[in-house]
């Protein structure tokens, strides 16, 4: 039944495309770094078809789906030992990575704040 869920999951991920996805499912669970690329993926796919979540929201969706695939590769052999572990820190590292990624970037909001407007006095002298 878990093989089966992780083989309807794979499918889903070839049929979205999502290229940046391993299609072995074996390769997600070497290192929480792995599984972590996969968990922003179906992250960024719920963020944008299903429900808009931000902030502390998405961190959590992250954690959640972090922990609910190393839940399913515990149950189907391909992860032994603290699954529980392995998932919060593959879903930590997804919500961080993209957070930091959007900070060096400069994409979205990420790490700036609204600084004043520019003084017309000092932007006519440039």
């Amino acid at each position: 039944m878990i093989r089966a869920v992780l083989t309807l999951v794979v499918a889903v991920v070839g049929a979205l495309g999502l290229t940046e996805v391993p299609s072995d499912v074996v390769v997600w669970y070497h290192s929480p770094a792995a599984l972590a690329v996969v968990v922003a993926a179906f992250v960024a796919l719920v963020r944008k078809h299903v429900v808009k979540v931000e902030r502390t929201a998405a961190v959590l969706l992250s954690l959640g789906v972090g922990v609910a695939l190393a839940a399913l590769g515990h149950y189907a052999g391909l992860l032994v030992g603290g699954w529980l572990e392995f998932g919060l820190l593959a879903g930590l590292l997804a919500s961080g990575g993209v957070d930091l990624i959007r900070s060096i970037t400069g994409g979205g909001n990420a790490g700036t704040s609204p600084g004043p407007s520019p003084d017309p006095e000092r932007a006519r002298l440039r």
